[in-house]
Formats: structure tokens, sequence, C-alpha cells
């Protein structure tokens, strides 16, 4: 292996350690500060500033690994080619455990909404099986498959907002967006 490419490897094992232990200190303490993380990380703090220069670049590094990991969860659903409403369930409680996992970006307002629901690339996992199903009729023809995607999106975090809020457990939460998805774009016009 040459000695460049060692360097990336090395770089990248050093972002994801710092990724890693940024999740884990938030989640427990939200105002964890960059020197914690540092700390725990296993690398310099100068090595976490060169990948993180701001606490901002370090939570929009966290957005981006929520849509990452709801991105894995699609493709992953959407592999089996079961059924729409079969795909909706099993997409509802994974979405409901993302927001779980990074449940501390919800306290940092101004990160989130930095990330706003972007128009999906044409190659984006959701919108690409939305409009396949659609094809096959198994979803409503009256919407289209980028209102749907963001609709989707929109319920999402509705669902990850009341379990923030106490009103329901993740469990149900996860159960009831599966359902609610199932009903919203499968069901008839009619």
């Amino acid at each position: 292996m040459n000695e460049a490419k060692t360097r990336r490897s090395d770089a990248q094992r050093n972002r994801d350690a710092v990724l890693a232990t940024a999740i884990r200190l938030l989640a427990a303490d939200p105002d964890a500060s960059m020197q914690e993380i540092a700390g725990q990380s296993g690398v310099g703090r100068t090595t976490v500033y060169r990948h993180f220069p701001t606490r901002e670049h370090l939570l929009a590094a966290l957005v981006d690994l929520v849509v990452t990991e709801q991105r894995a969860i699609i493709t992953t659903a959407t592999a089996v080619h079961a059924a729409a409403s079969e795909v909706f369930a099993a997409i509802g409680p994974e979405i409901i455990r993302v927001g779980e996992r990074y449940r501390f970006l919800d306290t940092r307002p101004v990160v989130v909404s930095q990330a706003p629901l972007r128009t999906p690339a044409a190659d984006e996992p959701l919108l690409t099986w939305l409009a396949a199903a659609q094809r096959r009729g198994e979803l409503r023809k009256d919407f289209s498959p980028a209102w749907m995607y963001a609709m989707i999106h929109g319920l999402s975090r509705a669902a990850n907002e009341e379990v923030l809020a106490g009103r329901t457990t993740a469990e149900e939460a996860g159960i009831l967006l599966g359902r609610t998805f199932v009903a919203a774009f499968t069901g008839s016009t009619s």
C-alpha cells in the first residue's frame, strides 16, 4: 500500500472515530465540548479540528450521517421487492430508530434547519422506489413521487417530534408511522 493511501485511510479512521465518539457523548450530554469529544475519541485535538473546524461542522457531519443511514434503510427495505404496504411497515420503525440514535440533534434546531429537504437526486432510493411502486399500481396515482417523498420526510420528522415530546413511545411511533404511510399512499382517492 502506498503512503498516500495509508494516510487517507488513517484520516478516514480518525474522522470515523470522532463521529462515533460524538454520537455517544452528545447522546448523553448534548452540550459536550469539542475538547471532550477529542479527548475520548483517541485522536488529538488538532486532528479533530482538522476534520471539523467548528462544532457546527461536526453537527453538520452528523446530520449527513442521518441521511446516509436513512438511505441505507430505504435501499435495504426496497431491495426485497415486497409489496408497498410491507415496505412502508418496515421503514416506519427503522426511521424512528435513526431518530432515536440522533435525538441529540433535535436540541440543535439551527443545524437541522440548515439541512433542509432538498429536491431529491434522480438516484435517490426512496424516490426511485416510489416511482416504480406507482408504475406497478401499488401507490396512488394522484400524488407524484416527489410529493410522496416530501410527505414521508415531513411525517417522519413529526413522528420523531412526538417521541421527543413524550406523547408516544419510539416503538409505537414506528408502527404508527408505517401505518400512516400505508394509509396515505396506498389508499384510493374515492
